[in-house]
């Protein structure tokens, strides 16, 4: 063999013997790497944690540091770089090999033996040859170490997926502590994620002045904060507590400053730097003292507030400044927002003043002249200005307060109350007969001193505009607060409506109606049709007289969703129509006639209407859309005579008496769909309106919670003003904030919802906003007596919405009681109907069995959506009121467990495949599931009325009532006479003398609180002579004795 060979041959068995070398090191390597990773790894987690421990302090991050990167160090070098650097010869090598390979037989280092030997060259290459096969059968020992280099290599994987998991998915601080221990670089005090930060820092004020000094953490959270001062170097530290801000931080205020003072802030054990108050002789204010002189319109004395700084005042307060400065001083100046708006005036005793106007949220401030170079100095802190809102006025009708029917020849009395926080200016009567112009009576102008709440009375003379039955008078109220006319704010009320009826049904109508308002009546289905139109008059003159709170699109929007509303209606007076000169009712009986000429005119009238909604001309839409409502008043009440006549026999025979029941079959038919469509909408704006009022309550709880913690702390910080403490304004002012957002929307379901107690319950909380904005600007027991003040209102608010919630039990009985009569009347119908079916088959059978089947699944759907209102009322009732609910889900029980719904779905076939005696017993079981159901619903409503009535509240709200009345009285009485034996009143109708003596001008003076027989009000106690009232243009009666009072 050749030499060449030989070497080749000796040198495939090195590379074995490298390749085990390369393997062993491998070994070592990962080892080391696991070793020396989790040793490091856990002083490192251990050294983050000591870190948080330790609030990273700058001596702990240095001293954490060392001993985590001298861990790192040490532990590579000892568990890593050294074993590497241990040398191992070939020979050591071959017998690690064959030591775990053993059927090598040492023929690895046999060869490397011959090799360095002189054995012959023949041997030596059979032994090179058998080392290699051999080498060959073991994988040229590529399983050494195989195992160990998997294990390692699996666990340095294992401990890195740990370390990134631990850093990634641990708490924030060990991230934190992480960062400062592996970026040895960074300047340990710049790695700290915990700060105290402090305003104002180092400082310069003059000296015996207060420093307010304000501290904010910084990554961290604590309850407490302390101030450190040191008025010399030689005294040790003070400790201060600090009290809570608005914004998270702490902050305290420091009185008195009359040495440099150092100061630094502790809290959860963490520092902040060390600060220092340089002191100087420089003018301050030591004494500051506010007049308010407020309007005039709102009779209020002016006030002085001795030791004042903030101010709260409404827009147009003049407020006085006194300022006594602790160095006499050769000038000063006050600053609006920054901004220099007056020089300071100085007054013989070296007391300096100036006065400003307020005009809108914002800050002022003092600046005083240095007596040495008369350089203006910073005087005083920056004081927060805070304007009060002025509410609008608030009007609405006492009496009726309500629509009602009225005969041609009725006296209504019509009764208004208003009420504004300074005062009410006038209270005026708008009315308008069919649609026609607008009327305005005056019933009340303000004299003397503010009267924050009025009632004023007039008496509409229905007899003297010569009305007929189907005639309209609607009416509303408009009230001006005491302010000048130019700036004063006007408000409507709800508009309302009188419908002329024949005396016998308008006085029984008027007897019926216990209550209701707005534009929403409570007839059944033969008044579908104005009911819906008066609900698009309401919607169109609600939005005209809130126009203002809209935005253009907003407003937009709501005009065509009206003069949607005015379409279907429409469409629907033209399908009644269409309906009924298909049946021929027109040709048959000159009633009929009536009816058909009756309703083109309400269809015409809605066609201009929705022209002028469409052109988003509310004013000019509204006389038409009166219009039309006159009409289909005017045709509901010829569909009325005709039921009564057939009911009273008076048909003039049977084909009259089926022509009225054919017409009566049109109407109820037709307008029971639209009432029960309105009626769901309805209900859906009250569960709406029901679930906001919950939200509200919920807010109220959270703000009266904080409101009564801004009040305990009022009352620490008087207690413990003499150590300094001081602060609390910014929360009064976001309370107060937060509250006057909780009013407007209690205002504006207030208004949609037509309810004034939530009006009255929004006032309250407005006043609770003003006393918090009060509270923020006062100080000591004053600034506590604002707090508490508030904090009682809030609590009346939530006790009255939480009334209100206890009530809804009752209503949706009541209202569900409503629902079952007219379900019961529609029964007895359709059981008249059944009895009167043709007996023989025809079109004439087939045609009444068609519209029995649509009557039946109308009660079906009406059922279903009974109980749905049942279900969820009784959810809603279970807190506050079990027994009601109970009550209430047993209704809902009985319509599942009668199987009602089922009956009614039933009975469509039963008409048509019994005998009608037979059917009739099935209607009448179902008759009798409506009176059971009826009966429940009237448990519920008893068991509502208990738990809601409260004799308590209402004997206290009565008293309430009645002592406001008596002052107001006491105040008018106190009052001079406008003139010796009454004065002429101005003309009725303002602006036009000439309408003095129409219809309605003549009555009873508006005035406050009054009562009794509306043909004997008055006003002001005066003896009316010769037929004339004192009072504001309105005409009395003669010999009328004016009275007032409740």
């Amino acid at each position: 063999m050749r030499a060449s060979e030989k070497r080749q041959a000796q040198s495939r068995v090195r590379d074995v013997v490298r390749g085990v070398r390369w393997r062993w090191r491998a070994r070592l390597l990962l080892r080391g790497l696991v070793q020396a990773a989790l040793l490091t790894g856990a002083v490192l987690f251990i050294s983050a944690i000591g870190l948080e421990r330790a609030r990273f302090t700058p001596e702990a991050v240095v001293w954490f540091r060392v001993l985590t990167w001298g861990t790192a160090l040490i532990s590579f070098f000892l568990l890593v770089v050294r074993p590497l650097l241990r040398r191992v010869t070939d020979a050591q090598v071959a017998l690690y090999l064959e030591e775990h390979e053993p059927s090598l037989e040492h023929a690895v280092t046999s060869v490397l033996d011959e090799g360095s030997g002189t054995a012959s060259p023949a041997l030596t290459h059979r032994v090179t040859e058998v080392a290699l096969e051999r080498a060959r059968k073991v994988d040229y020992g590529r399983r050494v170490e195989q195992g160990a280099l998997y294990r390692f290599t699996g666990a340095l994987t294992v401990v890195a997926v740990l370390a990134v998991a631990g850093t990634l998915l641990g708490p924030e601080h060990l991230r934190f502590g992480l960062g400062a221990l592996l970026f040895p670089t960074t300047d340990a005090a710049e790695v700290n994620p915990y700060s105290v930060s402090v305003v104002p820092g180092d400082v310069t004020i003059a000296r015996g002045s207060d420093q307010i000094v304000t501290a904010t953490l910084g990554g961290f959270e604590a309850a407490e904060a302390s101030i450190f001062t040191r008025g010399e170097s030689g005294q040790s530290f003070q400790r201060l507590s600090m009290l809570h801000a608005l914004d998270g931080g702490f902050e305290v205020l420091l009185l008195g400053v009359n040495e440099p003072t150092e100061y630094f802030v502790e809290s959860a054990g963490v520092r902040s730097g060390t600060f220092t108050i340089e002191v100087a002789d420089l003018p301050y204010v030591d004494q500051l003292d506010l007049t308010y002189y407020f309007p005039g319109y709102t009779g209020l004395q002016p006030r002085t507030v001795v030791g004042g700084g903030d101010v709260a005042a409404l827009r147009g307060t003049v407020v006085e400044l006194r300022i006594e400065p602790t160095l006499p001083a050769p000038g000063g100046r006050l600053l609006l927002d920054g901004e220099p708006i007056e020089d300071l005036v100085i007054a013989d005793d070296g007391s300096m003043t100036a006065r400003f106007t307020v005009g809108q949220a914002g800050f002022y401030s003092i600046e005083l002249a240095r007596t040495d170079n008369g350089e203006m100095v910073p005087a005083s802190p920056e004081y927060n200005i805070d304007v009060l809102t002025d509410m609008d006025p608030s009007i609405s009708f006492s009496r009726p307060g309500r629509d009602m029917p009225a005969s041609a020849i009725e006296e209504v009395y019509l009764e208004m109350t208003a009420d504004d926080d300074y005062g009410v200016g006038d209270i005026r009567l708008v009315y308008s007969v069919n649609g026609g112009p607008e009327d305005t009576v005056s019933v009340f102008r303000a004299s003397g001193s503010p009267l924050p709440e009025v009632s004023a009375g007039h008496t509409l003379y229905l007899e003297e505009w010569e009305l007929e039955v189907g005639d309209l008078i609607s009416y509303y109220a408009i009230a001006r607060d005491n302010r000048s006319a130019g700036a004063g704010r006007v408000v409507t009320s709800d508009i309302y409506f009188l419908n002329v009826r024949p005396f016998e049904r308008a006085y029984r109508q008027a007897e019926q109606q216990g209550g209701g308002g707005g534009a929403a009546g409570a007839g059944g289905a033969e008044t579908a049709l104005s009911e819906t139109q008066r609900q698009i008059i309401a919607a169109t003159f609600n939005l005209i007289r809130q126009r203002d709170t809209y935005s253009a699109d907003e407003f937009s929007e709501n005009a065509v969703s009206v003069g949607l509303a005015q379409g279907r209606l429409q469409d629907q007076v033209t399908t009644l129509l269409q309906r009924m000169q298909n049946r021929g009712l027109t040709q048959t009986d000159p009633g009929f006639r009536d009816v058909s000429e009756i309703l083109p005119k309400a269809f015409e009238a809605m066609g201009r209407a929705r022209e002028d909604l469409a052109n988003e001309e509310l004013r000019a839409a509204l006389p038409d859309e009166q219009e039309a409502l006159r009409y289909l008043q005017q045709a509901e009440e010829t569909y009325e005579r005709y039921v009564q006549q057939q009911q009273g026999g008076g048909g003039g025979g049977g084909g009259g008496q089926q022509a009225a029941e054919d017409l009566a079959d049109l109407f109820e038919l037709e307008l029971d769909k639209l009432k029960n469509q309105y009626e769901t909408v309805q209900r859906g704006e009250q569960q709406q309106a029901d679930n906001e009022i919950d939200e509200l309550l919920e807010d109220l709880q959270e703000l009266a919670r904080r409101q009564e913690q801004v009040a305990d702390r009022q009352r620490q910080r008087a207690a413990r003003s003499q150590a300094g403490s001081a602060g609390g304004g910014e929360a009064q002012r976001d309370l107060a904030e937060q509250t006057e957002e909780a009013a407007r929307q209690l205002q504006r379901l207030a208004r949609e919802m037509d309810d004034r107690q939530l009006e009255q319950t929004a006032r309250e909380l407005q006043q609770a906003a003003e006393a918090m904005r009060q509270s923020a600007a006062s100080s000591g027991s004053q600034s506590t007596a604002d707090a508490s003040s508030a904090l009682r209102r809030l609590e009346d608010a939530r006790r009255a919405l939480e009334r209100s919630r206890s009530e809804r039990a009752r209503r949706d009985a009541e209202q569900a009681i409503e629902r079952v009569d007219e379900l019961q009347r529609q029964q007895r119908d359709v059981q008249r109907d059944v009895r009167n079916l043709p007996r023989e088959q025809g079109p004439e059978r087939q045609e009444e069995i068609a519209r029995l089947r649509d009557r039946k699944e109308q009660m079906h759907d009406v059922v279903e959506d009974i109980e749905r209102q049942l279900i969820d009322a009784a959810e809603g009732s279970r807190a506050d009121n079990p027994e009601a609910g109970r009550k209430l889900m047993d209704g809902a029980t009985l319509i599942q467990e009668a199987k009602i719904k089922e009956k009614l779905l039933y009975t469509r076939g039963t008409i048509e495949q019994w005998d009608p005696e037979s059917a009739v017993t099935m209607e009448l079981q179902i008759e009798g599931d409506l009176q059971a159901l009826r009966d429940q619903l009237e448990q519920a409503r008893d068991a509502a009325s208990e738990t809601a009535e409260d004799p308590l509240e209402e004997a206290l709200d009565d008293t309430r009532d009645l002592v406001r009345g008596m002052e107001s009285m006491e105040r008018r009485l106190n009052e001079p006479a406008p003139g010796e034996g009454g004065v002429p009143g101005e003309p009725g109708q303002e602006g036009d003398p000439s309408q003095q003596g129409q219809p309605g001008q003549e009555g009873d003076a508006g005035g406050e609180a009054q009562q009794g027989d509306p043909s004997q009000q008055g006003q002001q106690g005066q003896q009316g002579q010769q037929g004339q009232q004192g009072q504001q243009g309105q005409q009395g009666q003669q010999g009328q004795q004016g009275q007032q009072g409740q």
